[in-house]
């Protein structure tokens, strides 16, 4: 879901449409499987599908979690999400 402020009026667009394209490359869907790999108090990081990583939190260091094939997508104000690299190339 997507919502009008967000686009528009917080000026988002392009963040939202490249975070979207990530999640229709790699099929995100709502019964995606979710796997918590870290919650403390600044940092929350997930993956989902075994496909995507997605971190949101002010922590910047998290790459000790992040398993090696995967790269960063996209980043922003407190998230960040990586890719298992090549998937989207089969």
């Amino acid at each position: 879901m997507q919502f009008y402020d967000h686009v528009f009026e917080w000026n988002l667009k392009q963040e939202i449409s490249t975070l979207a394209a990530i999640r229709k490359r790699n099929g995100i869907h709502p019964g995606s499987k979710l796997s918590i790999v870290k919650a403390e108090g600044d940092v929350y990081v997930a993956m989902i599908d075994d496909k995507v990583i997605t971190k949101i939190g002010t922590r910047y260091d998290v790459g000790s979690v992040i398993p090696s094939g995967f790269s960063v997508a996209a980043h922003g104000d407190g998230y960040c999400i990586w890719e298992k690299r090549d998937y989207h190339y089969h």
